[in-house]
């Protein structure tokens, strides 16, 4: 039973769509796979998702950053938790060495943990990061020049970094050139199922009405403008993480209805986010409208605003106007906009597939 030790970031839910697919394509070509995910993502995004066997240990892989909501990056506490997550480093390697060691592992597949990559170092395993960004890549517009200690911990990442036996850069991906070797693939994420119920009919949406799907990932939105957004007519809004009384008719809460969050993303006429990676490619992948809103200080944002624009129908609105529900005028200008030249890349599951098995067999 070949055993892949998969170590997933749990910033958010992009870097599990982004292994996901490519774990249930891996599974089609390799008999008995067995997956061991070594990450603290909840477990009902692989229930839901995941078809090879696997198990789930909920040991922490990295940092990525800590977020004051889905728009905001804690630098300050950003810098202290590496720092705490550097102090025992040994022990972290240690532990993880040992695992993989029980566990028999045959591969280790990192998105885009650098303690998976040391730990399989030291583990003599063959380790394969699969990632369109990386954090010493994030974590170099939070330096301080004045500051030892940042320059220590993105050193340290970077050397770990230059560890790994080889990188598979997912597209839309930024430069990740302290990786020894890479392979360029097209995007991954997941082909959601044709819808098996009709979401308009659902939420009580009548023809003309258009649905706004509110996607900031992983990170709950705490603060929105729930009264503008009643105004907004000609439009209604599905988003999660929040609790609604029945007095609102134009906002819906996502947990209340029972579908896939695949299957609500196809039906929805305009998709509301930040710039990242899973719900951008998604929703190009679908045709669907995208109004972002930038962070401006996270270093894949800008690459995925590019794609969005050049193989989708994308606007931006800005920070001010999102807080304050001035988003009607976006709204309609974006499904305004002609259809893009350049069709959407197709996924490409097959190719990075190819490229573990070449590792798998080693």
């Amino acid at each position: 039973m070949p055993v892949v030790w998969c170590s997933i970031s749990a910033h958010g839910f992009g870097h599990a769509a982004q292994v996901i697919p490519v774990l249930n394509a891996l599974g089609t070509v390799v008999s008995n796979l067995k997956v061991i995910l070594r990450t603290c993502v909840q477990p009902s995004i692989f229930q839901e998702n995941l078809n090879v066997s696997w198990e789930l240990q909920a040991v922490p892989q990295d940092i990525g950053c800590i977020q004051q909501g889905p728009l905001a990056i804690d630098i300050a506490g950003t810098w202290e938790a590496y720092q705490v997550f550097h102090e025992n480093w040994t022990q972290r390697v240690e532990r993880e060495v040992r695992d993989m060691d029980d566990a028999g592992v045959d591969l280790v597949l990192s998105n885009i943990s650098y303690l998976a990559i040391a730990s399989a170092c030291q583990a003599n395993r063959q380790v394969v990061a699969l990632a369109s960004l990386s954090w010493d890549r994030v974590l170099v517009p939070f330096m301080e020049t004045a500051r030892a200690d940042h320059q220590t911990i993105y050193e340290h990442i970077r050397q770990q970094y230059m560890k790994t036996t080889h990188l598979i850069r997912l597209y839309p991906a930024i430069d990740m050139p302290i990786f020894p070797s890479s392979t360029e693939t097209g995007p991954s994420f997941s082909l959601a199922a044709v819808p098996s119920q009709d979401l308009r009919k659902l939420l009580g949406i009548q023809a003309g009405e258009k649905l706004v799907l509110i996607a900031f990932g992983g990170v709950p939105l705490t603060n929105l403008p729930l009264k503008e957004m009643e105004l907004c007519e000609g439009f209604h809004f599905l988003v999660g993480g929040i609790v609604l009384d029945g007095s609102w008719k134009r906002v819906h809460c996502l947990e209340n209805i029972r579908m896939p969050f695949g299957e609500m993303l196809r039906q929805a006429d305009v998709v509301m986010t930040k710039p990242g990676y899973g719900t951008v490619v998604t929703a190009v992948h679908y045709r669907i409208p995208l109004v972002y809103v930038r962070r401006n200080n996270f270093v894949d944002e800008q690459s995925l605003v590019d794609y969005a624009r050049e193989h989708g129908r994308a606007l931006e609105l800005t920070g001010e106007d999102f807080g304050r529900g001035v988003w009607k005028e976006t709204l309609e200008a974006v499904l305004a906009l002609p259809d893009p030249l350049k069709p959407s890349p197709q996924p490409d599951c097959s190719g990075i597939v190819r490229v573990l098995r070449k590792y798998l067999k080693a």
